[in-house]
């Protein structure tokens, strides 16, 4: 009769695993740390687009000023637990041309061939480089050992 012992459904702890719990981490230490290099970039841009730079080189300059300060941000928020500086930066670089051209690219496309604003374009720019950024650096670049 253990039948009738047994609960229909077992509350699972699947999502306090080691493995969800790091995940978690650096999701949130992520968006934190890209979410003050994101600033960086942008108001690079700005007061570069006030100056009367384009729009497409001011970007272009301001994600370089974001993506210095993002390293460091990233190695302490997100993936503590990487490699030394010598193994991660070297894939951090490669990483930030990957991304300094797909933001080129995707920004191009929407505000010079949609004809979308600057605002806009960068948005949906920042989007698109923050699912490719987490998964190249979560995988590739600050690879943890858990």
């Amino acid at each position: 009769m253990h039948l009738f012992r047994t609960p229909l459904f077992v509350r699972s702890n699947a999502f306090n695993s080691p493995f969800n719990q790091t995940v978690g981490r650096q999701v949130t230490g992520f968006l934190a740390a890209g979410g003050l290099a994101t600033g960086i970039h942008w108001a690079s841009m700005a007061l570069l687009v006030l100056a009367g730079l384009p729009a497409l080189a001011a970007t272009a300059i301001g994600s370089i000023c974001g993506a210095v300060t993002n390293y460091f941000f990233q190695r302490r928020l997100a993936f503590p637990g990487a490699g030394s500086h010598q193994k991660t930066v070297w894939r951090y670089v490669l990483s930030c041309l990957l991304a300094w051209v797909t933001n080129f690219v995707v920004f191009s496309f929407l505000q010079q061939g949609l004809l979308l604003s600057v605002t806009v374009s960068q948005f949906a720019t920042t989007a698109v480089l923050a699912l490719l950024n987490f998964t190249v650096y979560q995988r590739l670049v600050f690879h943890e050992k858990t």
